[in-house]
């Protein structure tokens, strides 16, 4: 499972168990509002934790630990984040210059205030 979106999960997890809350769609949604967009995955992602029987009294870290030991979870994280490397693929961008004088050098767009 990918590290960074464990490390974002486990957080949020921990989060909302630190503050009392329970676990639910509406609140995964509302704190992972970019990343969880729809309800059917915002429910399923919160029924497999919900499943993991995590609550206030662990770290972070064991949390982390719980999420990787997830099949459930690992699956579900592999397909959202596959869903959104084709909505918003990586690309780059090369921009090759050429300057002499004086003055702003700019590559692409200049936010001028």
């Amino acid at each position: 499972m990918d590290f960074i979106t464990t490390g974002v999960i486990s957080s949020t997890v921990y989060d909302v168990l630190k503050h009392g809350l329970t676990l639910s769609a509406s609140v995964l949604k509302d704190r992972l509002g970019q990343w969880l967009k729809e309800d059917i995955v915002a429910e399923a992602v919160a029924s497999e934790l919900t499943k993991l029987d995590l609550h206030d009294g662990l770290s972070e870290k064991a949390i982390v630990q719980q999420l990787d030991q997830s099949q459930a979870i690992s699956t579900l994280i592999n397909g959202i984040n596959a869903k959104a490397a084709l909505v918003a693929p990586s690309t780059i961008t090369t921009v090759n210059q050429t300057h002499s004088g004086s003055g702003d050098n700019v590559g692409g767009n200049k936010i001028v205030n």
